[in-house]
């Protein structure tokens, strides 16, 4: 390949689409308007990322002019650094921008490839309606700076200002907008009341000749400040797309406001007539109103519905020798909290134990346990893997960060296409609304009807709004995850109700989901226990957050001091540690060995320390109430199965619930998982039940992993649903109030077809005024929302769901 200068200013360039106005550099048989979009373009090609071009038309944004900043040194001082890496381990660092720039799929695309340019980087993860972008990358390899320019070099150059490294307010956006919305209303007000005389004496007021031109002129004075301030952002919007070749709902909008101010000014000058400077003032003011519910509306439903926003975290504080569970969001700086093993940090924190061992496997995507020491920090959303430690606070916890990991987890098992489609239906919807206003207005100039034709050219483009359209699941969604999470249900997304809502069968663990372990009676069958031992047994069952171990440490019931270390989790199994002299372990018969000579009816514990096995906690769990009536109904819409790594004692009990063929005892973790692969390759959508202690690959191989949480969370299970204890037996409600969604869904997708269609018919025949036009668009956003939040709140009083 070999690239050389040609002259040919008519030429579009091949990244960004600009005319190439002097020289262009004519590269690998390609044209481009400046060294920068050809560079980009070297990027992408050397590195096999040219279907970025296949996405849209010219996607790129122009370089022209570019160069890199000196002043992205300050990226090499500590404490900007820390501004904008949330987490560092070793080499390892998050970086979060924001990126004003990205506007399309092609973006996220290009975006999300970003590993593929720079050995460096190892993945980034796009938040398209935040326009931020979290890159992972090894500081070995690559720089934060180095990070910042190569996204800058491929056209998506960061926010990088006070604002984005300090803490983040809204509250100036919040004032502009206030200020754009009072100011529109205080101008169209006046100009409506100065266009009295226009409306009722033909332009004569008081027979004062020369009274109709000052009210003229004053209106047009008023009209300046909402042409120039209030509709700036539709003129921005506007211009910004179609320098990237696409067309938004803003385009006709900003081409109404035009059309309207320049008949206007023709109409005032020439004809001394008002012309539509109140329409034109109208159309800002209402719209600014339709768009400023419709944000708000949004924002709060983003709230509701970030599962990030509510999921209620717990911690263990140390007080006086004593443990206290207390919300997340009630820590202090310099508080210290005990851990345990498979709980999770919930924010940054001192490390007050000699030694511990930590998974970031949440933070990471990758399980990869770290050691630590005493006085290190350890980063929220760290899962603990070393049994009893305890730490110091050293940030404010942050609630939403940690449950964004959480939600962040798995995100492969429900892709969606959403925001494409969504895309595409607002560019082809828009490319209509404009044809069909210039069509009507060309039919009615031809019949001479020129008032007639300017009115219908911009009510059509006023009234027809793909907004209510894209926002009717969003609204609707977002109005039941907020349900749902009243009822102790947290959902991680929309996309896992719409796959909670094609469930055919359910499977269930028994210990801590169909049990509770708050109601069990615990009995030890052995030799007699001396009291060094009982303390010993008590501090390693005390490590764990099993419902077993706890059964086993409440029945204990002794607050001891004594130290366990080189403490270790088996999975499915149980527990080990050494107390002095004493190597415990406690776990299942087959575990520590034994054959299965002794018949147990109900769960078991076995202890034993060195090598002794001194006999077993008998544990008789209480099952839930109304549990057994939960199955039944769940069994007339479900295929259901049991799971369990339990002995068979409690088979009699469950056979006429589930069937003999139905339950299944004595499950390692893996049969779990092999079990539940074998039933979704004879086509069943499986949705995994359990404690979310052993259950992680199940979950994650599940269709829908749900994880049945007591009391408050002082871990987050890898699922995709957290259900509080108390909200299981309301299951088969909660199940058909989500199927009830898609009814929900389709009436305020109908809505928003009939609004359109109807609105259309009217505005091509010029029976409507542009005012009339600007109040319904926004209307027809707030029927959506209301429409998507009586029938959400219908559903859920029809399924005795709480609100």
């Amino acid at each position: 390949m070999s690239g050389n200068t040609d002259k040919q200013t008519s030429l579009q360039c091949y990244h960004c689409g600009d005319s190439c106005q002097a020289d262009t550099i004519a590269f690998d048989d390609k044209h481009f308007c400046c060294a920068g979009c050809k560079s980009v373009y070297e990027i992408l090609s050397a590195n096999q990322l040219c279907n970025y071009y296949s996405l849209t038309e010219h996607p790129g944004i122009s370089q022209s002019g570019d160069q890199v900043p000196a002043y992205y040194d300050f990226l090499d001082k500590k404490e900007v650094q820390d501004s904008l890496i949330h987490f560092r381990e070793g080499t390892h660092c998050h970086a979060e921008f924001v990126l004003p720039h990205m506007h399309c799929s092609s973006c996220i695309w290009l975006l999300e490839n970003l590993h593929r340019m720079h050995e460096g980087v190892i993945s980034a993860r796009v938040r398209f309606l935040e326009k931020t972008i979290q890159v992972v990358f090894d500081a070995e390899k690559i720089s934060l700076k180095a990070v910042v320019i190569l996204l800058k070099k491929i056209g998506y150059e960061p926010q990088l200002n006070a604002e984005s490294l300090g803490p983040k307010t809204e509250k100036k956006l919040f004032r502009s907008e206030i200020y754009k919305i009072g100011i529109a209303g205080f101008c169209f007000g006046n100009i409506m009341m100065l266009s009295l005389p226009d409306y009722f004496s033909d332009g004569n007021f008081f027979n004062e000749k020369y009274l109709n031109h000052v009210f003229n002129y004053l209106s047009l004075a008023l009209s300046l400040p909402v042409l120039i301030y209030s509709a700036r952002e539709f003129f921005v919007s506007s211009i910004q797309n179609l320098k990237q070749r696409q067309i938004n709902i803003d385009v006709p909008i900003t081409l109404a406001i035009v059309v309207a101010f320049v008949t206007s000014v023709y109409l005032i000058v020439f004809e001394s007539r008002m012309g539509y400077l109140d329409s034109m003032s109208g159309i800002v003011f209402f719209m600014l109103l339709g768009r400023f519910f419709q944000n708000r509306s949004y924002k709060y439903l983003t709230f509701k519905r970030n599962i990030a926003s509510y999921l209620p975290i717990a911690v263990n504080k140390w007080v006086d020798g004593k443990e206290e569970s207390i919300p997340v969001t009630d820590l202090e700086i310099g508080d210290d909290i005990r851990v345990r093993q498979q709980e999770i940090v919930a924010t940054d924190s001192i490390l007050l134990s000699e030694q511990a061992w930590f998974d970031y496997s949440f933070v990471t995507g990758e399980s990869h346990w770290v050691e630590k020491h005493r006085n290190e920090l350890i980063y929220a959303g760290a899962i603990q893997k070393s049994g009893l430690t305890e730490m110091r606070i050293s940030k404010k916890p942050n609630q939403s960060y940690v449950t964004q990991l959480w939600n962040s987890q798995q995100q492969d098992k429900f892709k969606n296409n959403t925001l494409f489609t969504t895309e595409w239906i607002s560019f082809w919807f828009s490319v209509a609304v404009l044809l069909i206003g210039t069509a009507a207005c060309i039919f009615w100039m031809f019949r001479g009807e020129y008032q007639i034709g300017l009115t219908a050219l911009m009510t059509v483009w006023i009234i027809a709004c793909p907004c209510a359209l894209l926002l009717c699941s969003t609204f609707t969604y977002g109005n039941m995850l907020t349900i749902l999470s009243a009822n102790g249900c947290f959902v991680k997304n929309a996309a896992v109700m719409e796959r909670m809502r094609n469930i055919d069968t359910m499977v269930f663990d028994k210990t801590g989901t169909l049990t509770s372990t708050s109601e069990s009676s615990v009995d030890f069958i052995g030799r007699t226990v001396k009291g060094y031992e009982w303390e010993a047994l008590g501090a390693l069952a005390n490590l764990s957050i099993h419902p077993l171990s706890c059964a086993v440490s409440q029945f204990i019931g002794r607050v001891s001091k004594t130290e366990i270390i080189d403490f270790v989790y088996h999975e499915g199994q149980g527990i080990a540690g050494t107390c002095g002299n004493l190597r415990i372990r406690l776990g299942s018969q087959q575990w520590m060995g034994l054959k299965r000579n002794i018949t147990q009816e109900h769960a078991s514990v076995f202890a034993e320390i060195n090598g002794e096995v001194l006999g077993y906690f008998e544990i008789r769990n209480q099952y839930r109430s109304g549990i057994l009536d939960m199955l039944s109904e769940v069994k007339k819409q479900h295929d259901i199965y049991l799971l369990s790594g339990d002995a068979d004692a409690e088979r009699k009990n469950l056979m006429p619930v589930f069937g003999e063929s139905h339950l299944f005892f004595n499950q390692l973790p893996e049969q779990k998982t092999n079990q539940i692969e074998a039933w979704q390759s004879s086509r069943k959508t499986v949705m995994m039940l359990g404690d979310g202690l052993n259950d992680a690959n199940a979950f994650s191989k599940s269709d829908v992993g749900v994880a049945v949480i007591e009391n408050q969370h002082h871990f987050l299970p890898p699922c995709d649903v957290i259900l509080e204890a108390k909200g299981l037996k309301n299951l088969p409600a909660l199940m058909k109030y989500v199927r009830q969604g898609r009814t929900t869904l389709l009436l305020a997708f109908t809505f928003s077809v009939m609004y359109n269609l109807v609105g259309l018919y009217f505005a091509v025949q010029g029976m409507l005024t542009p005012v009339v036009a600007a109040i319904l668009m926004p209307i027809s956003t707030v029927s959506i929302v209301g429409i998507s939040f009586f029938m959400s709140r219908y559903f859920a009083k029809q399924q005795n769901l709480q609100i």
